[in-house]
């Protein structure tokens, strides 16, 4: 018993290590931020209001998480996501919008990719 025990900790440890490597964390407030303004070019004035809608989105986000509630928490997230999105796009212009339109379809494709590669792991 105490050798699978031991063997599913090892696997798990490698697991983690996995993950990591392949730098599927998230992007900080900052990294995103940076993003966001080199892709859509913004202005001092558009980067300062997507700072404060960024920090809104994340503190709203963690109030989520933190709560417990796991049961609705996806489609509050989602909503959340889709809520933020729009408040962005209302102070792009419109080649901005263009961009940020496909901004948010790799990030779209990014996750369906690394959903699929996940299945494939086992």
């Amino acid at each position: 018993m105490k050798k699978v025990f031991l063997f599913f900790t090892v696997i798990l440890f490698m697991a983690s290590a996995a993950v990591n490597a392949q730098g599927q964390g998230r992007m900080t407030h900052e990294e995103r931020l940076k993003q966001y303004k080199e892709r859509l070019k913004l202005t001092d004035a558009q980067t300062k209001k997507v700072d404060a809608i960024l920090l809104k989105s994340e503190e709203k986000s963690k109030k989520m998480r933190d709560s417990g509630d796991f049961e609705n928490m996806r489609e509050e997230m989602m909503k959340m996501r889709d809520e933020t999105n729009n408040e962005i796009q209302k102070i792009l212009k419109p080649a901005q919008k263009e961009e940020f339109k496909k901004m948010m379809e790799e990030r779209k494709n990014f996750g369906q990719r690394q959903g699929q590669g996940r299945g494939r792991q086992q």
